[in-house]
């Protein structure tokens, strides 16, 4: 009997036993569903530090006296810059309005003064929240917030230095600020994350083998008698042992593509509740190499320990 003709008997012999075979993918999908909560976990914690620190961010300040006219070229030209990914400006008056709209926020409501107290009334008959004194004042610079996203390949600190070189010598600029410390930080924490995803997905790997392993040793165990007789009758080992690879095959494909489908209500749920005031945590699904690598990862992971489990 050719070897197709024998996975497609193992296939068929999984109706013989149908709730040995129905906890067998229960199984196998649990263990990979643990196992895509945990991709899901570093893939939605690495997408978070890419977006709010992996970017490099410098604060640019030019000169109360520029020109207004050849600053916005300038700013202009930065958001054509290679990598540029966003360009925040501000000019004197709208630096102003910012400043006036922060110190409105930060600076506690007046206490009403008693009512029989002439002279405290008069002190504070001005209103300390009122910053309308300072409209018209031009006397912050110009200032812009430039965020880069740094090339592959490039070291972050060195890369930052030459950024920062290039910026500093642009005309009429005063001064540049940027945080390489965050920087250094949340590259430390993708490196992190990184390293950590294949011990895990190792981990995943051994207990999901383990488990179909023994599941599919169970399941022969009640088989015994067949797989006895098999062998009397002169049976070739390959004979006994493709219906039981195909078996694992198909147990690991079902329960990959199944875990996919519990793992996308699970982000959905996590979702609705995760992004809601004050979080506003966006959680994503796997990507589609991610879930496709899930799901083969499963079912060699599967086949192989039914290979084995029947060798013994």
């Amino acid at each position: 009997m050719s070897t197709s003709k024998l996975m497609l008997r193992g296939v068929a012999d999984m109706v013989r036993h149908p709730l040995p075979q129905l906890l067998t993918l229960v199984t196998v999908c649990m263990v990979a569903l643990l196992a895509g909560t945990g991709l899901l976990i570093l893939h939605n914690v690495q997408a978070e530090v890419l977006k709010t620190q992996a970017q490099a961010r410098f604060q640019v300040y030019w000169s109360a006296s520029s020109n207004m006219t050849e600053v916005e070229g300038q700013w202009a030209d930065l958001k054509r810059v290679p990598g540029v990914a966003e360009v925040s400006t501000f000019t004197p008056r709208a630096a102003m309005a910012e400043l006036m709209r922060g110190l409105s926020a930060a600076t506690p409501a007046p206490v009403a003064p008693p009512a029989d107290n002439a002279s405290m009334a008069n002190a504070t008959a001005s209103n300390p929240n009122d910053f309308s004194w300072l409209e018209g004042e031009n006397i912050l610079p110009p200032t812009a917030l430039v965020s880069f996203d740094i090339p592959a390949g490039e070291a972050p600190e060195p890369w930052m230095g030459r950024m920062y070189a290039r910026l500093r010598g642009l005309a009429g600029v005063e001064k540049v600020t940027y945080n390489a410390t965050q920087l250094n930080l949340a590259t430390g924490w993708i490196a992190l994350i990184q390293h950590a995803a294949w011990p895990a997905l190792g981990f995943f790997a051994l207990v999901v083998g383990l488990v179909v392993g023994n599941t599919l040793k169970l399941m022969m165990l009640a088989r015994k008698d067949e797989v006895e007789i098999l062998s009397l009758v002169g049976a070739r080992p390959w004979f006994i042992r493709a219906p039981l690879f195909a078996n694992g095959v198909v147990q690991g494909f079902a329960g990959g593509v199944l875990s996919l489908f519990c793992l996308k209500f699970l982000q959905s749920w996590l979702k609705s509740v995760l992004d809601v005031p004050p979080l506003f945590l966006k959680v994503q699904f796997l990507p589609a190499w991610q879930c496709l690598a899930l799901v083969l990862a499963t079912t060699c992971v599967a086949g192989l320990a039914a290979f084995i489990a029947a060798r013994k």
